[in-house]
């Protein structure tokens, strides 16, 4: 059984981002949302997480698709 994310989690990644030069990302997991900053930087950039999961699902389904369109072209 998971825990539910009813109080903030905070991990700093080993995920690189640029702004103001290089720096590590950290991600807060609260309720339904995921944000993201820079380390050392306050600014945030938030997402839901539903949308996160439509978003993934939308790639996963493009990228299958393009497979089987170049499964079909080699095949010929």
């Amino acid at each position: 059984m998971t825990t539910k994310s009813t109080k903030p989690v905070r991990r700093e990644t080993s995920a690189l981002v640029r702004d103001r030069g290089l720096r590590p990302l950290i991600v807060t997991v609260h309720h339904g949302l995921l944000l993201l900053r820079a380390k050392g930087l306050r600014r945030e950039e938030s997402l839901d997480l539903a949308g996160c999961y439509a978003i993934a699902i939308l790639q996963r389904v493009a990228r299958e698709k393009e497979e089987r369109k170049r499964k079909k072209k080699e095949g010929r």
